[in-house]
């Protein structure tokens, strides 16, 4: 008894028409699963980024307009 196999789960697929009965798109699995990995990177990048340490180069603080025209050595 060779008998062909039928299945008839093919998955599914959202199609979406225009007004005009004019095909859109179609929306498949695969592009589900695409969005949730995107969105799973994303939040990943996120929680890392937001992890990260502030830069830890130190610069000399600034000081007013001012004391820059001070003479250093000054005599009195």
């Amino acid at each position: 008894m060779n008998r062909l196999q039928h299945t008839t789960q093919e998955g599914w697929a959202i199609h979406i028409y225009s007004c005009d009965r004019r095909l859109l798109c179609t929306l498949e699995p695969s592009h589900g699963w695409a969005f949730m990995a995107g969105l799973a990177l994303g939040l990943v990048v996120a929680v890392i980024g937001y992890n990260l340490p502030e830069s830890s180069t130190t610069t000399e603080p600034t000081r007013p307009y001012s004391e820059h025209l001070t003479a250093p050595l000054q005599i009195d």
